[in-house]
């Protein structure tokens, strides 16, 4: 079996991943062992290079994907482990790294994960230690030979180089500026991070698919990236227009059009086969490396879809563009529209980007915001006086002759703090990453390191319409103080403290304790 790292390199392949869901119970069960015979039936398609599983898709448990992996490593194919954050601390996460490396699964799709939505009598409570960036970030040093601390105080241990391909996502079919502007920046770190290959989230809008490329070229991404496709049905049509599954996008125009074409005699099979395979023959013109084909039930489903796609061989995939624009009412594209071919411009930016106006981006800016500016242009930022004196005020409180003075500054830090911002007292503060909104207090997932996949229309995955997600708040916060554009995500990764919980931010900062203390390293 040829490693799926070795395909990668062949340019000339136009590769194919298929992605299955798993099952809820034991695999011998009626719908364990549907699945199992269509692994054995996939997994006879010579065009077939690999096979994902997901880790508890939408958030429900199922069957862990390494069991299936072994099938499919079995049967003679590759077979990429969905892993995610949502159900496993950083050392659940270490763990399971070290079993798959163990067991030959070198590839990993690296993902923060659906917030949880069902469970044993009443839905689990999400981990979300870290994120699919803090996930790759340990991953990709475990590829380097993770350091550790040795047996004797003071000493350090390195372990063995695992050999894992790091997958991760991101979506290009978000509505605002705010929303894809935050996905983009998010995609730069987690490629700086060790990211080896892209798999987008869904959406069903080909200039979208376009502009991705455009964006990775224009700065200078040079890992494989793959077209995600869904054979859709009428019923799984509707639910992605309702937002039943974070990140999946199908505007009311595609909807109206799937809603007439299930009235056919065969109920729009053809229609969605026909789709698929557009789809398919675009990605392969557009410049993608390959196809990432999920939704499919039965075997023949994807031989019908490949059928179709040689069928197409002969026509001009450019025909397909109109059909697959799908976009909804003020979308926003970070490119300008050639009209030649109806998809991105690379060379020309979207006019929100090049004319700056101020008042577009004042929605989210407060006055608490503003005050917290001034107050950490004042007292936090260098070089301000104000730095040193509350580092030596520090350094000696936080001697054990002088304790009743740091209690007394945490507990009026507390009050401040709570007011404000809901502090959770994590510690390692990141309010000034995020342009004073709390992570853990305002973000379900708890992300520092960006946005997740999940928002629709600016608003939280799992609250919806009852929040803005924290990130398009930072953004036009950011935007609105720097019209230079100065990027939110120009850092390294923050993978929060544990050991500073319920102790002083401000001492944490002030003493260089804290993530802050590395944020110029690159």
């Amino acid at each position: 079996m040829e490693k799926l790292c070795e395909l990668f390199q062949k340019k000339e392949k136009f590769l194919l991943g298929i992605e299955l869901v798993g099952t809820r119970g034991i695999i011998q069960q009626e719908n364990g062992q549907k699945l199992i015979a269509l692994v054995e039936e996939l997994c006879k398609y010579k065009e077939v290079d690999w096979i994902s599983f997901t880790d508890n898709a939408g958030g429900n448990p199922m069957i862990s994907p390494d069991y299936l992996g072994r099938k499919v490593h079995s049967l003679g194919k590759n077979a990429v482990i969905n892993i995610t954050c949502k159900d496993n601390n950083r050392n659940a996460l270490e763990s399971k790294a070290w079993q798959y490396a163990s067991e030959g699964f070198d590839n990993l799709m690296v993902l923060t994960g659906d917030y949880p939505v069902e469970g044993y009598k009443s839905p689990a409570l999400p981990v979300f230690d870290i994120d699919s960036v803090g996930l790759l970030k340990m991953l990709a040093d475990m590829n380097n030979g993770l350091v550790i601390k040795g047996k004797k105080p003071g000493t350090t241990v390195s372990l063995n180089k695992t050999n894992f391909s790091l997958g991760c996502t991101v979506s290009p079919f978000k509505l605002s500026e705010a929303e894809q502007m935050m996905q983009y920046e998010k995609l730069l770190l987690k490629v700086k991070n060790g990211a080896s290959f892209i798999i987008p989230q869904l959406g069903y809008d080909i200039r979208k698919s376009h502009e991705l490329l455009c964006f990775m070229k224009e700065n200078s991404i040079n890992i494989p990236v793959f077209g995600n496709i869904y054979r859709l049905t009428a019923g799984i049509a509707r639910m992605f227009n309702q937002g039943f599954f974070p990140g999946c996008v199908v505007s009311d125009d595609l909807l109206a059009r799937i809603d007439k074409e299930k009235t056919s005699q065969d109920k729009g099979k053809n229609f969605f086969t026909s789709f698929a395979a557009k789809q398919f023959c675009c990605f392969k013109g557009m410049g993608y490396n390959g196809a990432y084909i999920a939704g499919i039930d039965k075997h023949e489903d994807l031989g019908s879809i490949l059928e179709k796609a040689k069928e197409y061989e002969t026509s001009d995939w450019h025909d397909f563009v109109p059909e697959l624009t799908n976009p909804r009412p003020k979308e926003f594209y970070f490119y300008k529209l050639d009209p030649k071919t109806n998809l991105s411009d690379e060379g020309k930016k979207n006019n929100l980007l090049t004319n700056y106006k101020k008042s577009h981006y004042s929605k989210h800016v407060s006055l608490s915001y503003r005050f917290s500016r001034l107050v950490h242009a004042i007292s936090f930022k260098s070089p301000s006086s104000f730095l040193g004196i509350h580092r030596a005020y520090y350094k000696w409180a936080t001697k054990t002759s002088s304790r009743r003075c740091y209690n007394f500054s945490y507990f009026n830090e507390r009050i401040i703090k709570s007011a404000l911002f809901n502090c959770q007292e994590c510690g390692d503060c990141s309010l000034p990453d995020i342009t004073y909104l709390c992570p853990e207090s305002q973000c379900s997932k708890n992300q520092r390191n960006g946005p997740c996949g999940g928002s629709e229309s600016d608003k939280c995955e799992v609250t919806k319409f009852g929040k803005y997600c924290i990130w398009v708040k930072a953004y036009n916060r950011n935007k609105y103080f720097n019209k230079d554009k100065i990027k939110l995500l120009d850092r390294p990764a923050i993978l929060k403290d544990n050991n500073l919980f319920r102790t002083s931010g401000w001492a944490n900062y002030f003493l260089e304790k804290d993530h802050s203390a590395k944020k110029n390293e690159k």
